[in-house]
């Protein structure tokens, strides 16, 4: 009989709506938090906030990272409700040009497509022109320059390369490790794409760990700019929940204050609960209560999730990916007291900006290789071997049992067979299919 109270008990707490809310409030990303929020509000007389600038998602967002640690935002402006052309018609607009230079504009502008890049070269768009009003291409170079560096980084952009280019040339800090992925995207980007990352080494000059920082570097940018005014794109550029930086030696893990909305309840809420025979008003009393103490338990436990996930990630923060160790939501769970499903919520679209990028909470757990290695993680073995690879001399390729023997030497003790798997995974050819 108790065993049968207790299981009633059990589904009812399931099924209580805060409840169900709560756990809805714990899973929501970021833009669908300040969704949630905007709802309350509109519906909630009791709900108050001081800084409502935060209620607006930042979906221009995107953390970058530089030398000393810090992390920043290309370009912070609020977003409007408006098409590319909208919004790039409105930014020109402040500037006093000629009547021919305004037409040219506007042949420019009518160029850029949904990305954001200009699809007709600057001789088509001159040729587009009437003849009265044509102007010299010098000319039609300064006016997409003009466009280029009042509007959204990137955008007027003609290819990839130069977009990328426009956004590095953007960054205050412009340190060396900026100014090699200023020569990457402008001469290697194809040698990227292909991974060949020995190769862009020797291009550039520089050691394995800079080479990691510059591509971090370069993957924070955005290569589609003009798709941030589309409403169903938008939410792709994300601010991080969570900060990690190395301060005085040691790691240290905070929340994003930006994203951290704080509500309150208006002055007076309790006597006026209290003067009201309302019962509709005492609810939305309950409910302003219960969203307020749920906001601030979930940014509490988005920050203890993360930094346990970051105290066990030690070496992926002082190293990067490779360096990832094997973590399950078990063991989170276990050095928390949560539950697994808990934590699984909490690191579901919560996102972490590290001096390696920005990277999804659950990132950060994966499989491990299995008896043979069981403290390195499949997504480490996989970076490993890639990066051998990768620095072979092309002439005498490294064979599955010399990768093996490698990584023997450096710990990591698994079969011959375990190689080739993650080699082939990696969709890399076999050594005498390698060699030239």
């Amino acid at each position: 009989m108790r065993l049968g109270l207790n299981l009633r008990l059990s589904q009812s707490l399931k099924l209580t709506p805060l409840l169900q809310q709560s756990i809805k409030l714990l899973h929501a990303s970021q833009s669908e938090l300040n969704d949630l929020i905007e709802e309350y509000m509109a519906d909630n007389v009791f709900l108050s906030t001081k800084d409502k600038a935060l209620l607006l998602p930042k979906k221009n967002s995107k953390p970058i990272h530089s030398e000393d640690n810090s992390y920043y935002d290309i370009f912070n402006n609020e977003l409007k409700n408006q098409s590319l052309k909208e919004y790039l018609v409105e930014n020109i607009a402040i500037f006093n040009f000629s009547a021919e230079d305004q037409l040219a504009i506007s042949y420019l502008i009518d160029s850029i497509d949904e990305n954001g890049y200009l699809i007709d070269s600057l001789e088509e768009i001159r040729n587009s022109i009437p003849l009265e009003k044509k102007q010299n291409i010098q000319q039609l170079e300064k006016l997409l320059k003009i466009i280029q560096n009042s509007t959204h980084p990137g955008i007027g952009a003609r290819n990839l390369s130069e977009c990328l280019f426009i956004q590095l040339e953007l960054i205050e800090n412009q340190d060396q490790i900026c100014s090699l992925a200023k020569v990457l995207v402008r001469n290697y980007l194809n040698i990227l794409a292909n991974k060949n990352y020995a190769a862009l080494k020797k291009s550039l000059r520089c050691s394995d760990k800079n080479l990691e920082k510059i591509i971090a570097l370069i993957k924070n940018l955005n290569p589609k700019p003009g798709l941030i005014f589309q409403k169903d794109n938008r939410t792709s550029y994300l601010a991080p929940d969570v900060f990690v930086k190395k301060e005085n030696g040691k790691w240290v893990t905070s929340l994003n204050e930006e994203n951290n909305i704080k509500l309150s309840l208006i002055e007076n809420a309790q006597l006026l609960i209290k003067s009201s025979s309302n019962q509709e008003l005492k609810e939305k009393f309950q409910e302003a209560k219960w969203l307020v103490k749920n906001l601030n338990e979930r940014s509490i436990s988005i920050l203890r999730v993360a930094r346990a996930i970051m105290q066990n990630q030690i070496n992926f923060l002082e190293h990067g990916e490779s360096s990832i160790n094997s973590l399950t939501l078990k063991k989170i769970a276990f050095d928390l007291e949560m539950h697994e499903s808990t934590i699984s919520r909490i690191s579901t679209s919560k996102f972490i900006a590290t001096p390696h990028g920005m990277y999804e909470m659950k990132f950060f757990f994966n499989s491990s290789v299995g008896n043979e290695s069981p403290d390195v993680s499949s997504r480490s073995l996989l970076s490993k071997i890639n990066a051998l690879i990768s620095d072979e001399n092309p002439k005498k390729p490294y064979s599955d049992s010399v990768i093996c023997k490698i990584l023997k030497d450096d710990g990591i003790d698994i079969a011959r067979r375990t190689v080739a798997k993650y080699r082939i995974k990696l969709k890399i050819l076999p050594s005498n299919q390698r060699k030239v």
